[in-house]
């Protein structure tokens, strides 16, 4: 009894050991969303579930054009919060850069049409939005 009762303790223990390390490894895959001095910036904006489906498509057009025609890179992921909140997740590579990705944001007439029409596809304006910037430490 006694010798079995150890073979069993020590395949638990092994078995044991061998799960952890094997899980373990899991989050190798996954990296930090932003190096210290980078900018997050998150938009959520209010949107009625029956809009969603055609606030996110528009929202990935956006993003399209802005990786197209944006003389300042970064990179953005549409998204639907938990509450329900459309909108999406910008990284910059650091404030100044956020700062001169507004700037063209704002003086670019098309981007400046699509932030209007994803928020008027929800039923509220870009005003409406509430945007978050978190710098990276």
């Amino acid at each position: 009894m006694g010798k079995q009762f150890l073979s069993v303790a020590t395949l638990t223990a092994i078995l044991s050991i061998a799960a952890l390390t094997v899980t373990a490894g899991h989050h190798e895959s996954l990296t930090p969303p932003a190096k210290a001095g980078q900018v997050v910036v998150t938009y959520r904006g209010e949107c009625p579930p029956e809009a969603v489906d055609d606030a996110i498509a528009k929202i990935k057009e956006t993003i399209s054009y802005e990786r197209t025609n944006s003389p300042i890179f970064y990179v953005s992921s549409p998204g639907v919060w938990a509450d329900g909140k459309v909108g999406a997740v910008d990284i910059h590579e650091s404030r100044e850069s956020m700062d001169q990705a507004f700037a063209w944001q704002s003086e670019d007439a098309t981007w400046s049409t699509s932030y209007d029409s994803i928020a008027a596809s929800c039923g509220i304006t870009v005003d409406d939005f509430e945007v978050s910037v978190f710098e990276a430490r």
